[in-house]
């Protein structure tokens, strides 16, 4: 009894052999077409769909979503903690900003007390001074050049 052997390309891939007695088998791109024989490459193997990519299954899309979300938790609480930290640093900062605008303001308040006529003659007669009594003006009629 001899066997004849057609093979036939489909339209994805893979090649299919026709026996006389009405079997046909799948065989592999991998694989030998004229060894007769099944691959032994059959461990593990992702079916493909018609547009090329591969198919996940449950486990892996699971681990995939919870690695996702577990990172995206990591980024959320380090994101709440860096503005819990921003935050407290912005008051004491205000608190700085407040305290040093209250001694400004009481040195403007200095200042002008410093300044005034009453402190200027008081410190005069601390320092044995002599007030004038007598003062007298010049006038002159005509041009006068300056230095």
């Amino acid at each position: 009894m001899s066997r004849v052997l057609t093979i036939k390309k489909t339209e994805f891939g893979f090649f299919t052999s026709n026996f006389r007695r009405g079997k046909t088998k799948s065989i592999s791109p991998n694989c030998s077409v004229f060894s007769m024989r099944e691959c032994s490459r059959t461990k593990r193997t992702y079916a493909k769909n018609f547009r090329g990519s591969f198919d996940f299954n449950f486990k892996s899309t699971i681990f995939v979503l919870a690695s996702l979300v577990l990172m995206l938790g990591i980024f959320y609480l380090y994101q709440v903690n860096d503005l819990a930290t921003k935050g407290y640093e912005i008051k004491e900062m205000e608190k700085q900003i407040a305290n040093l605008s209250q001694i400004n303001k009481n040195n403007r308040i200095k200042e002008v007390e410093l300044k005034s006529m009453y402190n200027i003659e008081k410190t005069a007669e601390g320092l044995n001074l002599v007030s004038s009594k007598g003062i007298t003006y010049l006038n002159l009629n005509g041009p006068v050049a300056m230095k």
